[in-house]
């Protein structure tokens, strides 16, 4: 038997393209049917979709982590897509445009909820700042164009906030970002340049160098520790009436001070475990921080650093973690693999982190505490985002959509077998330049096909969104 799903979209919106899927234009109405076999006949409206998916990836949430979460969605189309990277995975796992340009041999480490802010600046373990890859809660090994179609969708939905692109401007940048990508794989083929190059003011370009001095010169460690601090009798401890930060109960403070040593014996840098270093002077609860992991149990931690000196402290980070999102769609085959590498989901975090990024933080580790296994690194001084509302001009977008493009191929190329043949067994570099060379013109098109059409679709489940379930009290 065969199974039609219904997609209600709105009239005169232009439906999504989905793989395996055709549609039916009527005058009220666009059907998306999808077809699958042996299954029984079911219809399923796409508002009711957004609305249970939506409930059921935050019931977990109290309802004043819940409300804060989706007043921050309701803002845009695009913070909203921050917060659903569930959605995109449920609507685009196993797509059969995947088998275009990619195999079983184009896997790699994702990131796996890109977008254009989960790029940004930090300082690296030479203390440099650099721009690169900065969020890896959501990161598994799988095929790379869900990175590329989940980067260029955001492309589209910050162009359409901004509104200052022409739909050829936008389908110019896309192309940018896109033959950006392959051209880097291409360049990285047969060599591994793609092991020693990282971004930084001297190699970047457009608004990206001077955005990067910017952050080096207007932020320090003690500009850092001054904001999240105060001095109690000379030594700094967590500012608590920050309302970024909230107590930490003693039971919960002890916890992690016992688990500081264990923590010591998964650190993945250069950096040798000492109690004096990171003795824990002070620990806080981080409160309403990010999007779509807003609510996840979080901690600030101030250790002591190289010195007594109040200045030179740091702060980890510290996050629980679970299963990536992408594991819950990929199908039994990767959950088993993914079971069976990893002694737990924030040791998986750090491995992600340090296949995907170069010169990576010293501090990566984790620690296990009662209620699961917490990522470690620390907060960064020269942490910032680049503000995406500046790229009001085509050739703005077009320099920064390449470099988006040279820096995520980059990471992806780097984060093959060069990293661990355990995870990544092959050149990735050499699998999508096979897959693709010769191709990149239809390479591109696909992208803006997928892009164009899943940001109207965004678009769409944000109106259903806000009219069923954003609060109507949010500042």
């Amino acid at each position: 038997m065969i199974l039609l799903k219904f997609y209600s979209v709105a009239q005169d919106e232009t439906p999504t393209h989905w793989s395996l899927n055709m549609y039916i234009h009527s005058r009220n109405t666009l059907l998306l049917i999808a077809l699958f076999i042996s299954l029984p006949v079911l219809a399923e409206s796409r508002d009711a979709l957004v609305i249970n998916e939506l409930n059921s990836w935050n019931g977990w949430l109290s309802q004043a982590d819940r409300n804060t979460k989706y007043c921050k969605m309701a803002a845009s189309p695009f913070i909203f897509y921050r917060g659903t990277n569930h959605l995109f995975w449920k609507d685009f796992a196993g797509d059969s445009r995947l088998n275009q340009f990619g195999n079983a041999d184009t896997k790699t480490w994702l990131q796996g909820d890109l977008h254009a802010y989960n790029f940004g600046a930090y300082d690296n373990d030479k203390g440099e700042v650099v721009y690169g890859l900065n969020d890896f809660d959501e990161s598994m090994v799988a095929d790379y164009q869900y990175d590329v179609w989940r980067m260029a969708t955001s492309l589209i939905l910050v162009a359409h906030e901004n509104g200052d692109l022409s739909q050829s401007q936008q389908a110019a940048m896309l192309d940018a970002f896109s033959e950006a990508y392959l051209d880097a794989m291409a360049n990285y083929r047969g060599n591994n340049d793609e092991d020693s190059i990282y971004f930084t003011k001297t190699n970047t370009y457009g608004l990206l160098d001077d955005f990067l001095a910017e952050a080096e010169s207007k932020n320090s460690r003690k500009e850092m520790l001054d904001d999240w601090t105060v001095k109690v009798s000379g030594v700094r401890q967590f500012n608590l009436a920050s309302p970024d930060l909230a107590a930490a109960s003693s039971t919960e403070t002890n916890a992690i001070k016992a688990a500081m040593p264990a923590y010591g014996n998964t650190l993945l840098g250069s950096l040798s475990y000492s109690s004096s270093y990171f003795k824990v002077k002070s620990v806080a609860h981080r409160l309403d921080a990010g999007t779509g992991s807003l609510g996840t149990p979080r901690f600030y931690v101030l250790i002591e650093g190289a010195s007594s000196s109040q200045d030179d402290d740091r702060i980890l980070d510290v996050k629980r973690q679970s299963k990536p999102t992408p594991y819950a769609y990929l199908g039994t085959a990767a959950q088993t693999t993914y079971n069976a590498s990893f002694l737990n989901d924030a040791q998986r975090h750090a491995f992600a982190y340090l296949g995907l990024t170069k010169h990576t933080d010293d501090h990566l580790g984790w620690m296990n505490l009662s209620d699961g296994s917490y990522s470690v690194r620390e907060r960064s001084p020269f942490k910032e985002s680049f503000d995406t509302s500046t790229l009001t001009s085509n050739t703005r977008f077009n320099n920064l959509a390449e470099q988006w493009g040279t820096v995520l191929a980059t990471a992806h190329a780097r984060a093959d077998e060069d990293f661990c043949p355990d995870f990544v067994n092959k050149s990735v570099d050499k699998q999508i330049d096979d897959m693709t060379d010769g191709k990149h013109e239809q390479f591109r098109t696909l992208v803006r096909d997928i892009a164009f059409a899943y940001a109207q679709q965004v678009e769409y489940d944000w109106q259903v969104f806000t009219n069923a379930l954003a609060p109507s009290n949010c500042p």
